[in-house]
């Protein structure tokens, strides 16, 4: 991408185009077929499919298995919060609902435990002069193929099995020239970097999981050209990606990271207005294991001990200890309760030795580190502000089906919330090129969409009911950037 390029995205306008509903063109399955965008006035409890626009470059930036579509986010904060509200994402990803809410003027905190997430969010939400970073990373490839190969830096298991003597040195040079460069410009240059780490290991293109398999077409050979040519390749798409959501109006000052990286304990002097997040699917996908090499290439961690340390954080984390899957949790619900025993006991599907245990486990450490998150953010959401998440309407696990999204509706609602809203999305063209003995997991249809809202106190209800009823204007009340339904 030349510097003179970037002048082509200078005042160029991406019109929003309206949504467009057609209730006569219902399937056998009576969806609602919308195109364009999700509009507000959707029936509860409505089951839509949607035919997408093509989306923003940025929202491609960043590896993250199983992105939600911005679609989501756009529908809750236009229907349930007002221009300058300020919107939490506790489980941030790849930044789609953090673009979402600055389209839309909304302010944001946001946080993800896991670092290659922190590092996309921080790129998509900061500023720059892309000339001067084209500048930077013109300086940091300049006579790549001549360059003395630095001592290895990192180290983990397999490493020489998945990447090939010649790959190495590519990604030791770039990586000893990226870390040697102007701080501001180090993150979008290890964004590139990672890509071109994914993409010159010997995992086969679209796999999730570094995992070898028999039946995929052999990986060539590569040489540190290869390394360098993925590179360049990978920083113009950043670049061009940057450069096109720059130029929509937005302020870095309305983003804020909190404090804390785990979403069970919210820290720091913030509160908000809502809430909107894509929670991870239950039993669905090891983030950590997916993002191994690019943990390990950027230096985010330092050993194979430190990237299993991560696990700790992860919501529903399948790193448990034998002697702990080896007790059946409870959870206080008896519905769900009898449902983890049946996978415990494996009375629908008998696993391989120890897997309904553990499985079992899974499920059950999920739910209760839900509950946790729900109540560090019922602490921070302000009274009647509205919490919305999207996740997958049915899990099938060791052959037992869990309804997870009423099953969160019922956490929730101990803690406090009560549900307002749902319907259920048809999901399409989401793969994850993961195996999946359909006899142990299903696949998932619908993401169900819920929106809780937190109840509002008695003194809060006084005072509303006696403003509305009070024409002298007796009362002031400061004016709370959410809508109410």
């Amino acid at each position: 991408m030349k510097t003179s390029q970037l002048s082509i995205f200078t005042n160029q306008e991406l019109p929003e185009q309206p949504s467009i509903v057609d209730n006569n063109l219902q399937d056998s399955a009576s969806y609602i077929h919308v195109a364009n965008r999700i509009p507000v006035n959707i029936p509860n409890g409505a089951f839509i499919s949607i035919e997408r626009l093509t989306p923003l470059k940025v929202y491609s930036l960043g590896f993250q298995p199983a992105k939600t579509i911005p679609e989501i986010p756009y529908w809750f904060l236009e229907k349930y919060t007002a221009e300058g509200a300020v919107i939490l994402e506790p489980f941030a990803g790849s930044g789609t609902s953090i673009i979402e809410a600055l389209k839309l003027s909304r302010r944001v905190v946001w946080l993800d435990y896991h670092p290659l997430s922190q590092l996309t969010c921080q790129v998509k939400t900061t500023r720059l002069s892309l000339a001067e970073v084209l500048d930077e990373c013109s300086k940091i490839t300049k006579d790549l193929d001549f360059a003395k190969v630095p001592s290895s830096s990192v180290n983990f298991s397999n490493k020489d099995f998945w990447f090939q003597k010649p790959v190495q040195e590519g990604l030791e040079i770039l990586k000893d020239r990226i870390f040697s460069s102007k701080a501001i410009y180090k993150p979008v240059l290890l964004l590139a970097f990672a890509s071109t780490v994914r993409k010159c290991s010997d995992m086969n293109d679209g796999m999730i999981l570094a995992a070898r398999r028999s039946n995929v077409k052999e990986v060539p050979k590569r040489t540190r050209s290869d390394v360098f040519k993925y590179f360049h390749f990978y920083i113009e798409k950043v670049l061009e990606s940057l450069a096109q959501w720059y130029q929509l109006d937005w302020d870095t000052s309305w983003v804020k990271e909190a404090e804390s990286r785990d979403a069970r304990s919210l820290n720091g002097d913030w509160t908000c207005d809502a809430i909107v997040t894509s929670p991870p699917y239950v039993n669905a996908i090891d983030y950590v294991w997916a993002s191994k090499f690019e943990l390990h290439w950027l230096d985010f961690v330092k050993s194979d001990r430190d990237r299993l340390n991560l696990y700790s954080k992860e919501i529903g984390t399948e790193r448990i200890p034998s002697l702990e899957y080896k007790q059946l949790g409870k959870t206080g619900h008896k519905k769900l309760d009898d449902l983890i025993a049946e996978i415990f006991y494996g009375n629908k599907y008998k696993a391989s030795k120890g897997q309904n245990e553990l499985r079992a486990r899974v499920v059950y450490k999920y739910f209760i580190d839900m509950k946790q998150h729900f109540s560090s953010c019922y602490e921070k959401l302000r009274e009647g502000g509205y919490y919305c998440f999207s996740v997958g309407d049915l899990s099938k696990i060791c052959g037992v089906d869990l309804a997870v999204a009423d099953s969160l509706v019922d956490f929730a609602t101990d803690i406090g919330f009560h549900e307002v809203f749902r319907f259920h999305l048809l999901l399409k063209n989401r793969k994850l090129n993961i195996p999946r003995n359909v006899n142990w997991a299903g696949i998932i249809k619908h993401d169900t969409i819920v929106v809780l809202q937190k109840k509002i106190t008695q003194l809060i209800l006084f005072i509303l009911s006696r403003v509305q009823s009070n024409n002298s204007h007796h009362f002031v009340l400061k004016k709370v950037p959410c809508r109410s339904q």
